[in-house]
């Protein structure tokens, strides 16, 4: 059995500041350790209940915090920037199952710690077909595509509030309590390999119960920027259509494209960021 695993920071126990997810950040060599030792934990358990193979993307900023010499062995690691398909990069049809390891809360969330949605300099909001997007809700649709069921998503409460209603199915497992966006309530690191490790054991045993979220076209992409010059920028891009001041849509046959149109959308809104 083959499991993807897509990894982000803002998500694990105990970080809880950009001090601990910014490469300069006083804290950020300890939250790689952290961040490491749950995605270990999340094969260790599998490889408990009979996973035998694993692709582990690095879903963080420029994707290049995983610590490979204190990886499994047994991983496939995508590390760096760009790619394709961002926090989702090495999924494919032969994946059997999907694992969002150290996940968020999306923009605007109340309480979730450091909520965003893929780009907190410029996203104010995203929807797909109507309906406001975590990352998880984003990163499941392009599981959803290759056949691949979201089994598995480790981060805060706020987010596992939003992932009940997206992926019910899923097993949930809270690293922290959100205080706010910059305080929490957390489990050790080991408390969270801990539970991690029992929850993708579960996971990996319950495949047949696994739900796929495969979107049928046309689909419907919509971004909201925090900047008017963001969405003037991206609204240069080829079938990208600005319908307000700070918003644009986009119209897609699939995920990929969508997630491939998006990229472009990232870049081009990060050009007006400074201005």
């Amino acid at each position: 059995m083959k499991v993807f695993i897509s990894a982000d920071m803002e998500g694990i126990a105990c970080a809880t500041h950009g001090d601990h997810v910014k490469m300069e950040g006083p804290a950020y060599v300890a939250a790689q350790k952290w961040m490491t030792g749950e995605v270990n934990a999340a094969i260790e358990g599998a490889i408990e209940a009979g996973a035998d193979e694993f692709v582990v993307a690095d879903g963080h900023g420029l994707m290049r915090n995983l610590l490979p010499d204190e990886l499994h062995e047994d991983a496939l690691l995508v590390l760096g920037t760009p790619r394709p398909l961002l926090q989702m990069e090495g999924i494919d049809e032969s994946c059997d199952l999907a694992f969002f390891i150290g996940y968020h809360a999306r923009a605007g969330s109340a309480f979730g710690v450091m909520a965003h949605t893929h780009v907190g300099k410029i996203v104010y909001e995203l929807y797909i077909n109507g309906k406001p997007v975590t990352e998880a809700a984003f990163n499941g649709a392009v599981a959803g595509h290759f056949g691949v069921p979201v089994a598995l998503v480790a981060g805060d409460d706020a987010l596992l509030d939003e992932v009940a209603m997206t992926h019910p199915w899923a097993e949930r497992v809270i690293t922290k309590w959100a205080i706010g966006p910059t305080a929490a309530r957390n489990l050790t690191p080991a408390a969270s390999r801990k539970v991690i490790r029992a929850a993708a054991q579960r996971a990996v045993e319950r495949v047949g119960e696994m739900k796929i979220v495969k979107l049928e076209a046309p689909i419907e992409f919509r971004a909201h920027f925090l900047k008017a010059l963001q969405a003037q920028l991206v609204s240069d891009i080829p079938g990208v259509e600005r319908f307000d001041s700070r918003s644009v849509r986009y119209v897609g046959a699939d995920m990929v494209e969508i997630t491939k149109i998006w990229r472009l959308m990232i870049n081009a809104g990060l050009s007006g960021f400074a201005v």
